[in-house]
């Protein structure tokens, strides 16, 4: 499958043609007859939120399967902004009396489906920004959610999924198109004043959100998290699952705030802040009180980007 995008000098970063992307992958993406496959561990937690039975001993006794998970886990359920008073001592406690069976399951999910994916750490889209912006992004979503009345509320497990992986496009991106990711973030450093999906578009042809739910779709991942990956750059979506995708866009606002992820800019769209009921300063107040307890999200972050 070799096209004029393969055989493109990584060290080298021409510009784009007008009306036309530099390195046009959309379609090689669409002759692409097999994805990388679902983790071992993360079939083994889908499998696991399917089976109506399943305890909270099952979902401890796959958790420990990872211990670098398990760990992770821990940490975040001592984070101030859970308010928990007693000793987190155990994954049992973690999952029954700080996080939630639904959470602590997510968390997991996640995790184990972004682990095979190897792409470089130090650039704009790479797997530490990945980290850092997927754990802040699902922490933020979870604490908007409980803000959203209950009547139109989405679980606040799923919303924790929806932020963890709304940006999953540009670890597959890296993972199947190292020469093309490398010149993708070689012109998101040379035009910084440009938003990403913009770059996207014009040097690749398609951008994250699309090749995101492309994969979470393939994996049979939640709907609600395949409409978050595809929309949460889209400020007009009113479609089904509506509410992930503008919880997820409303966290990348807010986090652009601080410097973290790739939001074209911070401003808070007033009709998806109608349209969940959330006050302006009600979502800046809740992110900051994320972002002042924020040591261990960093840890997690580094931890998972290792």
């Amino acid at each position: 499958m070799t096209s004029p995008a393969t055989q493109t000098d990584a060290n080298s970063t021409p510009a784009p043609q007008a009306g036309a992307p530099l390195l046009n992958i959309k379609s090689r993406i669409e002759r692409l007859d097999k994805l990388p496959p679902m983790p071992e561990m993360t079939q083994k937690i889908i499998q696991l939120n399917g089976n109506p039975d399943a305890s909270v001993n099952d979902l401890v006794r796959v958790v420990e399967l990872d211990p670098s998970l398990a760990a992770q886990i821990m940490r975040y359920a001592t984070s101030p902004f859970f308010s928990y008073r007693g000793k987190v001592d155990s994954l049992h406690t973690a999952v029954t009396r700080v996080l939630g069976y639904n959470t602590v399951l997510n968390l997991a999910l996640g995790a184990t489906a972004a682990k095979p994916f190897r792409i470089p750490r130090n650039v704009p889209l790479g797997l530490d920004a990945f980290w850092r912006h997927a754990v802040f992004s699902a922490a933020i979503a979870q604490a908007l959610s409980a803000a959203v009345p209950r009547e139109i509320r989405p679980p606040a497990g799923m919303a924790y999924l929806a932020g963890l992986l709304h940006n999953f496009g540009h670890l597959l991106l890296g993972h199947l198109f190292k020469n093309e990711f490398l010149i993708l973030n070689k012109f998101i450093t040379r035009e910084p004043d440009k938003s990403v999906e913009e770059i996207e578009l014009q040097v690749i042809g398609t951008d994250h959100g699309s090749i995101g739910a492309w994969l979470m779709q393939a994996w049979r991942m939640p709907d609600e998290v395949v409409v978050a990956a595809r929309e949460h750059h889209n400020e007009d979506y009113r479609g089904e699952h509506a509410v992930y995708a503008q919880l997820i866009l409303l966290t990348d606002r807010l986090l652009k705030a601080h410097d973290i992820g790739d939001a074209p800019h911070g401003q808070l769209p007033l009709p998806i802040l109608e349209s969940l009921e959330i006050g302006e300063y009600q979502a800046v107040t809740i992110a900051s009180r994320i972002m002042e307890d924020c040591e261990n999200l960093h840890a997690m972050a580094h931890q998972f980007a290792s």
